[in-house]
């Protein structure tokens, strides 16, 4: 009996480390929307499933044509390191644009990814 339980709490503590393990920052919502369409951005916010490290977060905005477009000073949500929001410098045209986002998690994490939105004429 005591083997057993012995076992049952190894196989529970050795659990609970692994899925620490994996953890990372996914992105789990966008604003404008992953493949959305928005009549104009004012800022690109991005909700990830754990907070992140604003110094080491970077997000890249291209547009119609491949042209960067110039951002503002990135930050975090003001009480969320969850959210990571970059304000666009300028209106957007019409056309289709492409985020590039690399992040880093609280925990040191690196995940990235790329998602367009479009903007309407």
């Amino acid at each position: 009996m005591r083997a057993n339980i012995l076992k049952i709490a190894s196989s529970l503590a050795f659990a609970l480390t692994a899925t620490s393990a994996f953890a990372h920052a996914q992105l789990e919502k966008a604003t404008p929307a992953v493949g959305g369409t928005v009549a104009s951005a004012s800022e690109i916010r991005l909700e990830f499933s754990e907070g992140v490290e604003p110094k080491f977060t970077k997000v890249t905005l291209t547009g119609p044509g491949g042209a960067a477009v110039p951002l503002g000073s990135a930050s975090t949500a003001p009480g969320n390191q969850a959210i990571f929001v970059v304000p666009v410098s300028k209106p957007l045209s019409a056309g289709v644009y492409t985020v590039r986002w690399a992040a880093v998690s609280v925990d040191t994490h690196h995940t990235q990814g790329t998602f367009e939105f479009t903007v309407k004429p």
